[in-house]
């Protein structure tokens, strides 16, 4: 049943010359890039909390990233994002960073916002809004 279905797409788009090959691939390709898409845009609801960084690098093909991690609610997460123009970053260093709500591996690090000396740690769920602290950067 699976070397038949394989098969049949094989011909369908490999063997068979049709313009509706770029339509199937469109098809198969879209939900990836439609997670990547949602997976890269920025948070719309989210609280803030305190991310730690940990590494910096610049992949020969990409932006420089920044390597991070974080609590909610008692796990912790991992995640990367994009350092683009923002001030010098200072590794290791503690930084704002907005969670989303619906899933908290969703994050977005705010470099050019450190964490105060004077703040030890952030609320399990995470500041609802940005902490007045952070409001004048």
């Amino acid at each position: 049943m699976m070397k038949k279905l394989l098969g049949r797409i094989h011909y369908y788009l490999c063997v068979k010359e049709s313009k509706w090959n770029i339509v199937f691939l469109f098809i198969l390709i879209s939900p990836l890039l439609w997670y990547i898409y949602i997976k890269q845009s920025p948070i719309k609801k989210g609280n803030y909390t305190i991310a730690y960084a940990t590494k910096m690098y610049w992949p020969i093909i990409s932006y420089k990233r920044i390597e991070y991690n974080y609590n909610v609610k008692g796990e912790n997460y991992e995640a990367t994002n994009i350092y683009a123009l923002d001030p010098e970053v200072k590794i290791p260093a503690r930084y704002l960073v907005q969670f989303s709500l619906e899933d908290h591996s969703f994050s977005t690090i705010y470099p050019n916002i450190p964490v105060p000396d004077s703040i030890k740690v952030a609320p399990s769920e995470g500041w609802k809004e940005l902490p007045e602290w952070a409001k004048s950067k």
